[in-house]
């Protein structure tokens, strides 16, 4: 001890001395300086943000794994790719949500309140301004028949891009290059009643929702968001699956066997049964093999495919069903297109309307081509890689909506034979738009049908009736050709749209409002044929065969 005091003796040894402190102190700010930045280094890895930030909603972690940014710190979307300085200044801002970690005090879903705007983050990998090429897309899906029958998709994505301060762009980039701010009126943004749009001249459109407007006062009173790639793009670093998604993606890639009969709907419908808890939806994935089996007694042979289905099964279950109870894939919703959530059609739904009158647009193919879907084998189809000419109908925008009733024969010269289905046996018959439910969907306009959409009524494509005309006339005889020498009266006293055959069958109720009833109809088999044949009745009489006289008279047989 003495000698050490004796080295450090100011009066001895005073410059030795000065210099050992210096170094020291500097020694201990280096250590200092290193733990604090592998500190922050450490604060800002995603290991740290999985395993202490997203406790509170366990399924983001998972969810990263598989999106296309797994490689990307999560702090650099939701601190943003900022200088040191900024990141403390924002990273300190996230001290506010501490109490509600440590009480446990949070609401699930947790809707992050962090993210930085495209231009922090996004904009600094991806130049959205530069022209993008159009992309071709295939997607494949599967049907829930024996064989799994796969379909593929195709549609060309027209990405668009160019520049800002002209605000000239097209196709999907439109939305950015061009200024456009919103109104939502929840955290998730799929509420937006008010649009606003300033082109490069600075001339400005505004865009109220007809359903469900907002006032002049609501609208300078509320919050304005500036549209950027995340409004859209907003699960692409947490991506949730459908359950129909994801059984097509794992038939698509082989980890589920396409040659398992009718999997694709046991593993769907497994998947979207519904379930008090995550334990129960992963003890319906463990039976599945036995229930499988139960089912499917043929399909024993399947043994080993059958085992990784149930695993694999298990795995989708965690992706999908969550230990939160009422918690799952549906409450984060994806903006990103218009199947599933709203997406798209939280503005482009017809009903967000100008003070002109006019709507945004509702075109499918301002954004993507008009999908086209063949089957597994078939060749793909052959899609126009240049913008075709469209007749100024196309245009309008509801004509998405209003083409089924629109169409006519003209149209053909183009589409082919006018056939609304979901079997892929023409272009209008596209199971990638007729064949698919699209709920979030609410651009058709409130009117009421002239007559109910039921029975054959129900059946009949609508362009069979409209020819083209928004409003034709709505007379049975537009349609129907009565017999000759029909009754006068209206065809509604007699008939139903249940069909012909089934209206005369139903209406011996009514035989009663008729005159002349009789206690049989043997003495009508005196002018009738019974063979059906129609023959000369008596006089004042119509001319119907033996098995109409019931429309009439009232029979005892």
């Amino acid at each position: 001890m003495s000698k050490i005091k004796a080295f450090f003796d100011l009066k001895t040894h005073p410059v030795r001395t000065v210099i050992t402190i210096i170094i020291i102190l500097l020694a201990s700010f280096s250590l200092l300086g290193v733990a604090s930045i592998k500190g922050w280094e450490y604060s800002n890895s995603t290991n740290f943000c999985s395993n202490l930030c997203h406790q509170v909603h366990p399924e983001e972690p998972t969810a990263f794994q598989e999106s296309y940014h797994a490689a990307i710190k999560c702090v650099e979307c939701h601190m943003g790719r900022t200088g040191t300085i900024r990141s403390i200044l924002i990273k300190t801002g996230h001290f506010k949500h501490l109490p509600a970690v440590i009480f446990r005090t949070y609401g699930r879903p947790v809707a992050s309140e962090s993210m930085r705007p495209a231009s922090e983050s996004c904009e600094r990998c991806h130049n959205s301004l530069s022209l993008h090429g159009d992309t071709v897309r295939e997607i494949k899906r599967y049907l829930p028949d024996e064989n799994n029958s796969e379909k593929r998709l195709y549609m060309i994505l027209k990405t668009g891009g160019r520049e800002r301060d002209k605000g000239l762009s097209e196709g999907i980039h439109w939305h950015i290059v061009n200024r456009v701010e919103y109104i939502a009126k929840d955290e998730h943004k799929l509420e937006i009643p008010w649009v606003r749009i300033t082109g490069p001249d600075g001339r400005t459109i505004e865009y109220n929702d007809t359903d469900d407007p907002i006032s002049i006062e609501e609208i300078e009173a509320s919050e304005k968001e500036t549209m950027d790639c995340l409004d859209c793009h907003n699960r692409l670093g947490h991506p949730f699956l459908t359950p129909e998604k994801a059984v097509d993606e794992a038939l698509a890639d082989g980890r589920l066997d396409p040659g398992l009969p009718y999997i694709k709907k046991e593993v769907f419908e497994l998947l979207t049964a519904g379930y008090d808890s995550q334990e129960d939806a992963l003890e319906a994935a463990e039976a599945l093999e036995l229930r499988y089996k139960e089912k499917y007694p043929a399909a024993a042979k399947y043994s080993e495919e059958l085992k990784d289905a149930s695993e694999l099964t298990r795995e989708l279950v965690l992706r999908l069903i969550f230990r939160k109870p009422g918690i799952t894939w549906e409450s984060f919703p994806n903006h990103s297109g218009h199947k599933d959530f709203s997406g798209c059609f939280r503005c482009h739904d017809g009903k967000h309307v100008s003070k002109e009158g006019q709507a945004i647009p509702l075109e499918c193919n301002l954004c993507h081509t008009i999908p086209v879907t063949v089957n597994k084998g078939d060749s793909p189809p052959e899609i126009p890689v240049a913008s075709l000419s469209q007749p100024a109908s196309h245009l309008e925008p509801g004509f998405i909506f209003d083409h089924r009733i629109r169409a006519n024969e003209e149209c053909t010269a183009c589409h082919g034979k006018l056939t609304y289905a979901g079997d892929d046996s023409s272009f209008c018959a596209t199971s990638a738009c007729h064949g698919q439910s699209w709920a979030p969907f609410k651009a058709e306009p409130a009117f009421v049908h002239p007559f109910p959409l039921e029975g054959r009524h129900g059946e009949a494509l609508c362009f069979e009736c409209h020819r083209g005309e928004a409003k034709p006339s709505d007379q049975c005889t537009d349609c129907h050709r009565p017999p000759a020498n029909h009754f006068a009266a209206a065809c509604s006293d007699c008939h139903a749209p249940a069909g012909w055959k089934q209206s005369a069958a139903a209406l011996v109720v009514r035989a009663d409002k008729i005159a002349h009833p009789l206690s049989g109809y043997e003495e009508c088999l005196m002018c009738h044929d019974p063979g059906g044949d129609i023959i000369p009745a008596p006089s004042g009489h119509r001319i119907y065969n033996n098995r109409q006289c019931t429309l009439c008279h009232k029979g005892s047989t």
